[in-house]
């Protein structure tokens, strides 16, 4: 039997993420969320991220507490009053999974695109067409919701469908584009 090239142009990127790993990452430092966040969030998902858990994140140090804190030996843990919650952890921990499998599945490599060149959002009526539209799913509490794609700014605007699963101590996305 002869082989045939697929028919379609797609790429296929995945990741996978051990939330243990990110929490360590968020608690190793004083402050480390605020410069993790800004590190691999775009200034739309920084926006969504302190609507989504606003009132659960951890009080920032002013730069004088800090350098204060930095210099004494017994904060090398977390110096939050508040912990990182599971649900920051897992929604971080999606992010980062998300943007690694869209990095893995760009026509040019995952070196051509930064953390924020990559944003993660909620499908709106007009992205579904560049790919194939399902609508709606359909979440276990019954309501229905647009399902999260991956946008991908500074490469014409491109949309690429995107799963993005947790399951105990694990997050893995798999970003689905055209070519």
């Amino acid at each position: 039997m002869k082989l045939l090239p697929f028919p379609y142009a797609l790429n296929i990127g995945t990741d996978i993420v051990h939330l243990p790993r990110i929490t360590r990452l968020l608690t190793q430092r004083p402050n480390y969320l605020s410069r993790f966040t800004t590190r691999i969030l775009s200034d739309t998902e920084q926006r969504d991220f302190h609507r989504r858990f606003n009132g659960t994140l951890p009080p920032t140090t002013s730069p004088s507490q800090r350098d204060i804190q930095s210099s004494k030996k017994s904060t090398i843990t977390s110096t939050h009053s508040q912990p990182i919650t599971p649900e920051i952890t897992r929604w971080l921990a999606g992010r980062f999974a998300a943007k690694e499998a869209a990095r893995k599945a760009a026509p040019s490599g995952a070196a051509s695109l930064g953390w924020k060149d990559v944003i993660v959002r909620i499908e709106s009526e007009g992205d579904g067409d560049m790919i194939g539209s399902t609508g709606g799913h359909t979440a276990v509490d019954g309501t229905s919701r647009r399902p999260e794609v991956v946008y991908v700014e500074g490469d014409g605007g491109r949309v690429a469908k995107l799963s993005i699963s947790h399951d105990g101590e694990y997050v893995v996305a798999t970003v689905l584009a055209a070519g």
